[in-house]
């Protein structure tokens, strides 16, 4: 720690402090980080998670969607990424031997693995529907991030889909969710987005699975 007067002091090293630290320090403040362990970056680093195997994988973060293009320009980040294929298998828990292999691009294989799946073509359909929907809405919101925080007025406005803001943000995540898919299994891949680390319910009166549900489907406007 320096003896001198700094202008900043951010305690903690994770993500969010690094690309603080880094912004007050292109503005030409003097800045110290505090981080207790002998690592920086959070939840954002990798690690060596299998004995003997030479591979390093992020242990709790993966969203990079989530790190706005323009942060990485700003900061002078290099980054290459590589887009999967595949976005999601879930098995049938009733039959193992099927499942749903949801691709990153949509076509006649996917519409195929959900006839198999929910037994007719309307799943796929409402997916589509369901996800354009998201993505309007994503597309709304994502760049306020890194913005001064807005209003929930201002933010309705913004959306300007009195529908999307009643479904999304206004009601429990479960009611559109049944509303829309017929397919048990389906319901809960769409589900999953919300659960993840909320160990809340579909229909929760907290709406914690709907803000988690947004976080995930907004990153770089896409839905």
């Amino acid at each position: 720690m320096p003896k001198e007067a700094v202008d900043c002091v951010i305690v903690g090293g994770g993500h969010n402090g690094l690309v603080a630290a880094c912004y007050l320090a292109k503005a030409g403040r003097s800045v110290v980080v505090l981080e207790a362990r002998n690592v920086v970056g959070g939840a954002a680093i990798s690690a060596q998670v299998f004995d003997g195997v030479d591979a390093r994988l992020s242990k709790y973060s993966y969203l990079v969607s989530l790190l706005p293009a323009h942060i990485r320009e700003d900061l002078d980040i290099e980054l290459t990424t590589a887009r999967r294929t595949v976005s999601s298998y879930t098995p049938d828990p009733q039959d193992p031997s099927r499942g749903l292999c949801v691709p990153t691009d949509d076509g006649p294989a996917f519409d195929a693995e959900m006839e198999r799946l929910a037994g007719s073509a309307h799943d796929a359909e409402a997916w589509r529907d369901f996800y354009a929907r998201t993505a309007a809405m994503a597309q709304r919101v994502f760049p306020t991030l890194t913005e001064p925080l807005r209003s929930r007025e201002e933010m309705r406005s913004l959306v300007d889909d009195d529908d999307a803001w009643t479904d999304f943000i206004e009601r429990p995540l479960g009611e559109v969710i049944e509303r829309t898919f017929d397919n048990d299994v389906v319901r809960g891949i769409v589900l999953t987005d919300a659960l993840i680390g909320t160990f809340a319910s579909a229909h929760d009166a907290s709406l914690l699975q709907n803000r988690c549900f947004l976080y995930h489907v907004i990153g770089n406007g896409t839905g």
